[in-house]
């Protein structure tokens, strides 16, 4: 890979900033990577759900900061492109999630670990503006969905185009870039 522009270097920050709020459910730190105003940020969840803006996502996970808990994600990205003041990042990794209470809502008596990870692909469009025109590189759409387990083989293709096989981020023609949370921790 081609060493990083400053703006590369910016994305990149706050895609690892992104996926790091998300393990601690760290709803200020979720903040710094998007627009300000509910009508600069649209978000597709995992969950299958759209949201409307960050206080529509933080209402999310001050529900999910209740109910459940995360590992630290395994993200490697597959490709970040800037263009002027558009970029976008496709990443796709695994996190561990437990469930920390029953469908009732009561605490159980410990935390039940998810039979597998959690596994997703995520695409994130970045513009160089803060959402009150400032020019500052904010994450304004984000869109994850599950992937298959790293073993399972694509429809109409081999064993080999797996991602156990392929490296979870590389692709036919790059080597995917893990996510390296070490800044993050180091600032938390």
């Amino acid at each position: 890979m081609t060493a990083q522009t400053s703006d590369e270097e910016e994305i990149l920050r706050l895609h690892r900033d992104w996926y790091y709020a998300n393990f601690n459910i760290d709803i200020p730190l979720m903040r710094t990577v998007f627009p300000v105003g509910d009508e600069n940020f649209l978000m597709f969840n995992l969950n299958d759900h759209p949201y409307f803006g960050v206080d529509d996502l933080a209402n999310l996970w001050s529900f999910y900061a209740r109910t459940d808990r995360w590992g630290l994600c395994e993200d490697y990205v597959l490709r970040v492109d800037v263009s002027g003041d558009m970029a976008y990042v496709v990443s796709e990794g695994n996190f561990p999630a437990w469930v920390v209470r029953d469908e009732e809502g009561n605490a159980l008596p410990e935390d039940q670990i998810i039979d597998r990870p959690a596994y997703y692909r995520s695409t994130e469009i970045y513009r160089r503006d803060d959402g009150n025109g400032r020019a500052e590189w904010k994450m304004w759409h984000f869109h994850c969905s599950t992937r298959p387990a790293d073993d399972e083989a694509p429809a109409a293709k081999t064993e080999k185009d797996s991602a156990a096989v392929r490296g979870l981020g590389n692709t036919p023609y790059s080597t995917g870039i893990r996510t390296e949370y070490d800044q993050a921790l180091e600032t938390s």
